[in-house]
């Protein structure tokens, strides 16, 4: 049986009309055949903030998410600008035949940056109960972290990009200390290097790893690649105790374009090509291997997102 989905038209609301507007989606969804029928099926609560300009990006990424995730989701975007909170709802169904799953309702909250207080009132008793929330911070840190804590003290899990970030290591840092403290945060960034520590752990299949040999690493990006090859540079500290250098190049990618790792007489180089692929040389003091390649990640953002609710 083929499945179809079916899309309510917005709505704008009051907010204090807001929990009665999502009762309306039902009936804008229920079919007209008399022995049809809408059940809900959704699997968890999904918290988006994002700044305005990313509005319709967002709801981009939405759509495409519930496919893996029905959700009751909020798109909070917000603007530099004074006024009243504007709310409007919306709804998603697939449909089975005469029957149909509501797999998105959709809350929009436009509101200015000095209103978290009062959009955290809103949002947490329309979030629905027993099911597991989880906030995407679709932005860059904020210069007031406040907003962000009000925001992870209601969802079990939060997500970050940290592509987004101005000022990566500082950053990185802050949301190094609130996972010490408790909470659950998974990067997007982190999901798009798995494949640079995918090859980097083939790249060591070729020589013996000596804990005794000092590792220098020399990770080269550009502005928009800073705060992934500063993750891969932690990572790689930690892991083999590695000397890590990072240096700014003209590159656009948003991950590392160049890594190279010298392990005792070993050298790993890695580069990211024009083709989505990462290339891998390996020579050691008494070979040098035929390069590697590996794929690099081709996630979107709601593919990554899906895939970081997956590993919660």
């Amino acid at each position: 049986m083929s499945t179809n989905t079916v899309h309510t038209q917005r709505q704008t609301v009051d907010l204090r009309q807001v929990p009665q507007a999502l009762g309306t989606i039902w009936r804008d969804i229920c079919t007209t055949e008399t022995e049809g029928h809408v059940s809900r099926s959704l699997i968890a609560n999904f918290l988006a903030i994002g700044d305005a300009a990313r509005e319709t990006e967002l709801r981009e990424v939405l759509s495409r998410i519930v496919t893996r995730v029905p959700c009751r989701a909020f798109l909070i975007t917000l603007a530099d600008t004074q006024g009243t909170i504007e709310a409007s709802v919306s709804g998603t169904a697939r449909i089975f035949g005469k029957s149909r799953d509501l797999v998105l309702e959709q809350i929009d909250l436009r509101a200015s940056h000095s209103s978290f207080d009062q959009l955290a009132g809103l949002v947490r008793p329309l979030l629905v109960n027993d099911l597991p929330t989880h906030l995407y911070w679709a932005t860059d840190w904020p210069s007031d972290p406040r907003p962000f804590d009000l925001f992870t003290v209601m969802a079990e899990h939060t997500i970050i990009d940290s592509a987004r970030f101005q000022v990566p290591a500082a950053h990185l840092d802050a949301v190094q200390s609130r996972r010490q403290r408790g909470r659950t945060i998974s990067d997007l960034n982190w999901l798009r290097l798995r494949p640079y520590r995918r090859a980097l752990a083939e790249a060591f299949e070729r020589f013996d790893f000596n804990a005794n040999e000092p590792t220098n690493v020399s990770i080269c990006c550009g502005e928009h690649g800073l705060a992934a090859a500063t993750l891969c540079g932690k990572w790689l500290e930690l892991k083999l105790a590695a000397r890590v250098q990072v240096e700014l190049d003209d590159s656009t990618h948003i991950s590392p374009a160049h890594i190279e790792l010298q392990h005792g007489k070993n050298l790993v180089q890695l580069t990211w090509t024009e083709h989505g692929q990462l290339e891998v040389h390996v020579t050691t003091s008494e070979s040098c291997f035929l390069p590697f390649t590996v794929p690099a990640s081709r996630g979107t953002e709601s593919s990554l997102l899906a895939a970081a609710i997956d590993l919660a």
